[in-house]
């Protein structure tokens, strides 16, 4: 059995064919589907973290003034406590290396007043390095109810 009929014979090329396709196409997807997903959840994670942040910030209303002239209005230790409650509910990023931290909080006036953090974190470090500045800025709302 020379080379010439071994060239011609087909069997185990569809093995080959599928190793190939596996490779090349199967493999690489698999690979973006765990990408996407660990994006999602530290996304998801930046966002719980936010509305707990929006949450405590709450708890910093300035109840005099508040008592005095009906508007809300927030200490300055809101924006410190609000970071310490992103910072205890972010512990998936924190494990990656990342922190979130909050770049705003403030009151948004209304019928029912609501306190809105924003919260941003860089995602950098959890993807390949052809990725940069992998930034996501989420909002957390809480609603102020006083009395």
């Amino acid at each position: 059995m020379g080379i010439a009929s071994l060239m011609r014979r087909e069997d185990g090329i569809s093995m080959i064919w599928w190793a190939i396709v596996i490779a090349a196409v199967i493999a690489p997807l698999m690979m973006l589907s765990m990408e996407v997903a660990r994006y999602y959840h530290a996304r998801g994670e930046i966002q719980k973290g936010a509305d707990l942040a929006a949450l405590a910030a709450t708890q910093e209303v300035d109840i005099p003034y508040l008592q005095r002239t009906g508007q809300v209005r927030l200490t300055g230790l809101a924006p410190v406590v609000a970071q310490q409650y992103l910072s205890r509910n972010t512990n998936y990023l924190t494990r990656h290396g990342i922190h979130a931290r909050v770049t705003s909080v403030r009151v948004v006036p209304g019928r029912i007043p609501q306190v809105l953090v924003t919260a941003e974190a860089d995602l950098t470090p959890l993807f390949p390095s052809g990725l940069s500045n992998v930034i996501v800025h989420m909002d957390g709302v809480a609603e102020v109810r006083a009395f």
